[in-house]
């Protein structure tokens, strides 16, 4: 039996599970910009626009409203050194890689949710990609049923909106890994590696979060470097490897 899609027992959804979603308020609604992390959603108020820090051309602020409008969130990105305290800087995806950036103050956000399940997305990658759906489906239920989702599929997962084409035959899968440990780390690492021997198309791309709030994509440590680039909230740096793995093995201990 392949793995079905979850419903609202997750932190995403699909169609019906979609609306659901959107409707909860699942971090009791006490939001600071402290708390935000890339890849979260967030939920802008109605008067989001007296919050902005920097002005919209008019066809994005028409895009943003119709969006917010329809009760869907936006997503966090990564913050500049620059940016004041309680600044936000948001981003909305749209259908033909149109990409919206949205500087706004933290005061805006009425709620959030870390980012979605796979398993919860999994439905618009099978319909897309209906057998390497289906098996990587299969096996993050298996071995790594945490796996969160962004990017193309998390976007048309969130649209929830089957005339919004966001991801193609040519789309790649972005994932998302929060491990606890090392072996946690390296383990996701070969799982992805072994789908990919197995099904070349769609090319599995990704990050993995870091207990310091670091992000590092998947094939460079994959490639072990004594180097990798990490993203934060202070900008992008060359860290070593081994004071990666030390970070996990020291959560573990």
């Amino acid at each position: 039996m392949p793995p079905t899609a979850r419903t609202c027992g997750g932190n995403g959804a699909n169609s019906a599970a979609g609306a659901c979603w959107r409707k909860t308020c699942r971090s009791g609604c006490a939001i600071t910009h402290e708390a935000l992390v890339r890849h979260d959603w967030v939920w802008l108020g109605d008067d989001w626009r007296s919050a902005l820090l920097a002005p919209l051309a008019q066809e994005d602020e028409e895009a943003v409203a119709a969006w917010i409008f329809g009760a869907r969130p936006l997503v966090v990105a990564r913050r500049l050194e620059s940016d004041a305290p309680g600044a936000l800087r948001l981003g909305l995806a749209l259908p033909g890689k149109r990409r919206i950036g949205v500087q706004i103050s933290g005061r805006a956000v009425t709620r959030r949710s870390p980012p979605l399940l796979f398993l919860d997305a999994a439905v618009g990658m099978i319909e897309t990609f209906p057998d390497a759906g289906l098996e990587l489906a299969r096996r993050m239920a298996a071995h790594a049923p945490d796996t969160k989702v962004f990017g193309s599929l998390a976007w048309r997962t969130v649209a929830d909106d089957p005339s919004q084409i966001y991801l193609t035959a040519r789309s790649d899968i972005d994932l998302l890994s929060r491990p606890q440990t090392r072996a946690q780390m390296w383990d996701w690492i070969a799982l992805l590696q072994e789908f990919e021997r197995a099904f070349p198309a769609p090319r599995l791309d990704g990050e993995i979060a870091l207990p310091d709030g670091g992000f590092v994509a998947w094939r460079e440590l994959a490639a072990r470097p004594s180097k990798v680039v990490v993203k934060s909230g202070a900008g992008v740096a060359l860290r070593r490897r081994d004071e990666i793995e030390a970070l996990l093995q020291a959560r573990a201990a």
